[in-house]
């Protein structure tokens, strides 16, 4: 990918020889002191003067457009999206509404590559949007090469973002079978457990009852729930308080220990608690149980979201209205899709070192 440094475009009030009136002028030497700073790097007082111009001239676009530029650069990219629209829309200078139309596709596109961690159905249709207004920029200028190759890397982004949808929708559909199978195994658990506690109570009225095979039978329960309790633990999202499985499993560790308890007890024929510590361990297991299918009503509830919000069509770039005003000359954006990519990988390796234990600043010495 290249290395060239992000640029976006910035309008330059150019001096000409012809007179023009003050309030011209006054707008003019306003911008212009903008740009001086917007080049200074001080974003944000550049946009204090492209206030003042828009003030003194409402009707102008230029200073709408560097705006935008502004808050690209302040990484505000909604404004700048928002700002670049008005361009597009207000401006007469096709150039000029080709430059607007460009800086979108990037807006766009970038905003989507700060979503790929978070929301893949939301970085796909950033990127989808951004391939239509980089589209948009070639109608007017089929020879702008910056566009074109933006949409063959978006196009590879968004293959790579389909890719990744269509990992998670399995990754889904294999959590669907594993806990559906989860449920199955809790409900033989419960079954299993229910039946020995009327075993225990229906042996309790024999004149002489014998334990000891309710016992071995309860210990071998215990085995089982205590390997269901395992493998729920391991299928749990450990960063995840919350997460429906861990809550399961804190449930069947409390119906092992009543589990155990029953077996003890029975070996020690003492029937009536043991039976009491079987009963508190089928409703333990109940709870499991209950905890696994709210689990799994969330996740459909979820992926009825996902599916509704992929059915929406992605926002698409609006057409130019009729022009009010014609812009001054401007420079040429420069920002590609690559570096793009290229700037997010670099900001995404330095948030993990900052993040990473036994980090410490340090002083400058160069």
């Amino acid at each position: 990918m290249s290395g060239k440094k992000v640029e976006i475009a910035v309008f330059l009030f150019l001096s000409v020889v012809t007179a023009r009136p003050a309030r011209a002028e006054s707008v003019g030497k306003v911008v212009n002191e903008g740009n001086r700073l917007y080049r200074q790097g001080r974003f944000k007082e550049s946009l204090d003067e492209y206030e003042r111009a828009l003030t003194q001239s409402p009707k102008a676009v230029e200073p709408e457009f560097n705006k935008a530029d502004s808050y690209y650069r302040l990484d505000d990219l909604q404004q700048a999206i928002d700002l670049y629209k008005v361009v597009a829309a207000e401006s007469r200078d096709m150039r000029l509404v080709e430059k607007a139309k460009y800086n979108l596709g990037n807006s766009y596109f970038n905003q989507g590559q700060k979503l790929f961690d978070s929301d893949l159905q939301k970085a796909l249709e950033n990127m989808q949007t951004a391939v239509g207004w980089w589209r948009q920029t070639l109608d007017i200028n089929p020879e702008n090469e910056n566009a074109a190759k933006n949409i063959e890397v978006a196009r590879l982004t968004i293959k790579d973002i389909i890719d990744r949808i269509n990992r998670q929708k399995e990754q889904q559909k294999q959590q669907q079978q594993q806990q559906k199978q989860n449920q199955e195994d809790l409900k033989q658990l419960l079954e299993q457990q229910k039946a020995l506690a009327d075993k225990t109570g229906q042996e309790q009225q024999k004149p002489s009852p014998d334990y000891n095979d309710i016992a071995k039978q309860q210990s071998q329960l215990k085995d089982r729930t205590g390997q269901m309790k395992q493998k729920l633990q391991q299928q749990a999202d450990p960063n995840n308080p919350d997460d429906q499985g861990r809550k399961a499993d804190e449930k069947l560790e409390k119906a092992v220990e009543k589990q155990k308890d029953a077996s003890e007890k029975l070996e020690k024929a003492d029937a009536e608690d043991a039976k009491k510590s079987q009963d508190e361990a089928a409703k333990n297991i109940e709870e499991a149980l209950k905890e696994l299918s709210e689990q799994k009503g969330q996740q459909q509830q979820q992926q009825q979201k996902e599916q509704q919000q992929a059915q929406q069509e992605p926002n698409q770039p609006a057409e130019p209205n009729q022009p009010q005003q014609q812009p001054e000359q401007v420079e040429a954006p420069d920002a590609t899709a690559e570096e793009i990519l290229e700037k997010e990988q670099r900001q995404k390796e330095q948030r993990q070192l900052m993040q990473s234990p036994g980090f410490q600043k340090v002083d400058k010495d160069w």
